[in-house]
């Protein structure tokens, strides 16, 4: 089965199901008004270990995917460094106490992450891997250590849980 996925401009009120944006004009009076000033801010939360921040890379590839990932004891923050815009598929969060709990086909969206913008992900939000725009791509993985360690193994079971949802997706501008 295929499905295209047609990419959304990401607003502070769409991508509200699955997490929180970061703006520098998010259009609200300044949070601190002397330098440096203070635009915006989110929350981060980690659960059971440390957090830690992440120098991550990726490669342009085929927009196309049909897995996705969740994480139970961490929020994720992804923080564009260089080579954007991306593209950031999510889908709301399922039934924490069931792994093989998927989201439904017709509820994936797919964001276009600008390079001046960053997301924090809530807990238990299936979310792909990013997609470069550019050649390369860097950012800023603010995570659970632990969750990174997981990810590492071939298992990845625990607080990493990837599951392929049976659709291949296509993205779309």
């Amino acid at each position: 089965m295929e499905k295209i996925l047609k990419v959304e401009i990401l607003t502070k009120e769409n991508f509200s199901p699955f997490g929180h944006v970061l703006m520098k004009d998010p259009g609200i009076p300044l949070i601190k008004k002397t330098p440096p000033f203070f635009t915006d801010r989110m929350p981060f939360e980690v659960d059971d270990g440390e957090a830690e921040f992440v120098y991550a890379l990726l490669h342009r590839r085929d927009f196309r995917f049909s897995e996705l990932e969740r994480h139970l004891k961490v929020t994720q923050g992804f923080f564009p460094i260089y080579g954007g815009p991306a593209i950031i598929t999510v889908a709301p969060a399922t039934d924490p106490c069931d792994p093989e709990s998927v989201p439904a086909p017709d509820s994936v969206k797919a964001f276009l992450l600008e390079s001046y913008h960053a997301i924090v992900i809530n807990r238990g939000v299936w979310h792909g891997t990013i997609f470069p725009l550019e050649e390369t791509f860097g950012y800023i993985l603010a995570t659970r250590k632990q969750t990174t360690d997981e990810s590492l193994s071939p298992l990845y079971d625990g607080d990493v849980q990837i599951r392929d949802l049976g659709v291949a997706f296509q993205l779309k501008f």
